[in-house]
This record gives C-alpha cells, structure tokens and sequence, in this order.
C-alpha cells in the first residue's frame, strides 16, 4: 500500500494505519504552514491535531520489542509535546514514512 497519498514541494498527505481499530491522516502543507492530523481510535475520532510546521521538531519511529513488538510513529513538537500516531503496515515501512516526512519538512535525520 502506498502510505504517501500526495507529495509535492508544497504539500504531503500520508495516511497511516487500518480502517480499523485505528487510523491517522497527515497533512503537512507549506503553503499554510501548518499539519493538520486526523486520527480515529474504533472509528471514533479523536482530537485533531493542528499545528505550526515550524513547531513539529521530530517525527520518529518508537519501537518496543517483545512481547508487544509495536513501531508506532511519533511528532514531537517544541513544547515537549508527543503524539502518536498509527503505524503503516511493517517497521520498515514505518521508517520510510518518517524518513520522507522528516525529510519533507527540513528535520535532521
């Protein structure tokens, strides 16, 4: 599955995860200057996300190991504020995601 739904120097559209149990959309748009992030929890939705390009200081990968064995990506922002968001569908896929998304956005590697 292709998770980068639109990419252009301007604007990158990623959606991550399964209808179910959950699911994220994320918009980063330059022109704007702000992501927007959608994610739904059992077709529930939760709290958007909307904030400033310029305040998003990481998109990583968080990897637990056994038993759990989960590789959810992660934003941080500059205030020390985390959200986690749902995984594509393998690590490596995961990574790739956050590599393009970091890479859009100017963040170190």
């Amino acid at each position: 599955m292709s998770w980068i739904a639109e990419h252009t120097p301007e604007r990158m559209v990623v959606r991550l995860g399964a209808l179910f149990p959950h699911s994220a959309i994320c918009v980063f748009d330059k022109t704007t200057g702000r992501a927007r992030i959608v994610r739904k929890l059992f077709f529930f939705p939760r709290r958007m996300i909307n904030v400033p390009l310029g305040d998003i200081v990481d998109f990583e990968v968080v990897e637990v190991g056994p038993p759990i064995n989960s590789f959810d990506p992660r934003v941080v922002l500059r205030s020390g504020k985390r959200y986690y968001l749902s995984p594509a569908a393998t690590l490596e896929e995961t990574r790739e995601v956050a590599r393009q998304v970091r890479a859009f956005l100017g963040l170190p590697k």
